[in-house]
């Protein structure tokens, strides 16, 4: 396995999804591996924005904090 370190978003990790869902509309059936990458591409759509999320709220809490 390789490991690369790739910048995306959460726009872009949606762009992905729905690029992924749209071919699979026109495919019978994809097979177990597309299954497999689109869990893991899920996946890590959901961490980003669940780690964007704390972020936001850590932000929040220090500018309040501030005041």
């Amino acid at each position: 396995m390789i490991g690369v370190h790739v910048g995306l978003t959460i726009k872009d990790c949606k762009n992905i999804l729905l690029w992924y869902e749209l071919y699979f509309k026109k495919k019978n059936k994809p097979t177990q591996a597309d299954m497999n990458t689109y869990t893991k591409i899920k996946a890590f759509a959901i961490s980003e924005k669940e780690e964007d999320d704390r972020f936001s709220r850590l932000v929040n809490r220090s500018t309040r904090e501030d005041d």
